[in-house]
């Protein structure tokens, strides 16, 4: 999680990129929704590698 300016971004650590939900990008959020999209994100990664990736258009 990096401040953007406006608020907080997740990215995606393997590609530097803001990371993507839904196709959404994770950027100016609040540092707890921040900080708690981080904590799932890195969860769901421990729990089946790969399952917190999306693409733009939704898919994994």
């Amino acid at each position: 999680m990096f401040p953007d300016g406006r608020g907080w971004t997740v990215r995606n650590v393997k590609t530097g990129e803001p990371a993507l939900v839904k196709g959404v990008r994770q950027t100016q959020l609040s540092l707890d929704d921040t900080d708690d999209l981080v904590d799932l994100l890195n969860n769901l990664e421990m729990l089946e590698p790969g399952s917190s990736v999306t693409w733009a258009d939704g898919s994994r």
